[in-house]
């Protein structure tokens, strides 16, 4: 069974929200497209496993574990028994070459040996282990979810780490017969305790760079019609309440400017003050943690991101959003 939900990177997260408010440079984009095919592709292999059953399994998803001064990102932790595979995952596309102890792509070296990625990760988790004084068959293997991958070499003494998408559900089968047990009770509880936020990434930027305002969730328009409690946007007619468009924005300002606290002056900034102050305030009171430090009030997002707080306050929201014409006609058009 899947022990937590598989969520959106945080870096994924920075350049979506960098994206509706600037053009992304060169960089900026290659890096948004590597985030974007990697979620994608740990995407499939949930799915993929799902298919196929885990329920006897004990798995771990998108973990960053801390081990002493350091720590590793975990794609994918099994725990089946008394062991536990780490799965990395790669959502390749296209034809790669493995020889010399290096991936290559039209004759292009890749600079992040997966193997060397999934050794580095079974070492660290050693360590922990170790430190815990508890004993455990670790092993890992490298997972090409994508049907569009093919790998080449001669070296054979590759293919008993690899997995490719034909072979994926034959290898998630393997772990049909497998039992957790008591001992896998305690890996998970170890596991668990080291559970920590990725301390690596830091996607804050200088405000200076971004158009500030709210924008359509549709769309992405920033022509909004104001009403009373609620914007229509004049591009494509979408209706969305006010709420909405602060519980947006309170999730730009989190990925923008990650690890910054936000503030009602700095949140009236972002949107432009294109609501005003005394709304911003209810929402922020009412979606966030109050964080008080001497005269410096803070807000603390209560939600992982927009679509979480959206999916939750839908529920009970007073003003409804309704997706404009344009875009219901092109949602029929697709289902056609």
């Amino acid at each position: 069974m899947f022990l937590n939900s598989r969520k959106i990177p945080a870096e994924l997260l920075h350049y979506r929200a960098l994206q509706k408010r600037r053009h992304l440079n060169a960089a900026e984009d290659r890096q948004f497209k590597i985030y974007r095919s990697g979620y994608e592709g740990e995407c499939l292999y949930d799915k993929i496993f799902d298919e196929t059953g885990h329920s006897n399994l004990y798995i771990f998803r998108d973990v960053y574990l801390a081990a002493g001064n350091s720590g590793g990102q975990y794609d994918s932790l099994v725990i089946a028994e008394d062991a536990v595979v780490v799965n990395e995952i790669k959502n390749y596309r296209g034809e790669y070459y493995y020889k010399n102890g290096r991936f290559s792509r039209n004759n292009e070296v890749i600079p992040d040996n997966p193997f060397s990625q999934v050794d580095r990760a079974v070492g660290k988790l050693y360590r922990i282990c170790r430190n815990y004084n508890v004993t455990v068959e670790i092993t890992g293997k490298v997972i090409f979810p994508n049907d569009d991958f093919r790998l080449y070499s001669e070296d054979n003494s590759i293919w008993k780490n690899v997995v490719i998408r034909m072979d994926l559900k034959k290898y998630f089968r393997e772990f049909k017969e497998n039992f957790n047990t008591g001992k896998a009770d305690k890996l998970v509880s170890l596991i668990r305790a080291h559970i920590t936020e990725n301390p690596y990434f830091n996607g804050s930027l200088d405000v200076g760079q971004i158009r500030m305002g709210i924008y359509c969730g549709e769309c992405g328009s920033f022509n909004l019609e104001k009403g009373r409690f609620q914007l229509t946007c004049a591009e494509c007619g979408t209706i969305e309440s006010n709420e909405t468009h602060l519980l947006r924005a309170m999730s730009d300002h989190k990925f923008l400017f990650y690890n910054q606290p936000m503030t009602k002056r700095s949140l009236l900034r972002l949107i432009d003050h294109q609501l005003h102050g005394r709304t911003v305030l209810r929402s922020l009171q009412r979606h966030c943690d109050v964080i008080k430090k001497g005269r410096q009030t803070s807000y603390e997002f209560r939600y992982y991101d927009g679509n979480a707080a959206l999916k939750e306050t839908k529920k009970v929201q007073r003003y409804k959003d309704k997706p404009g014409n344009k875009i219901k006609e092109q949602r029929d058009y697709s289902t056609e």
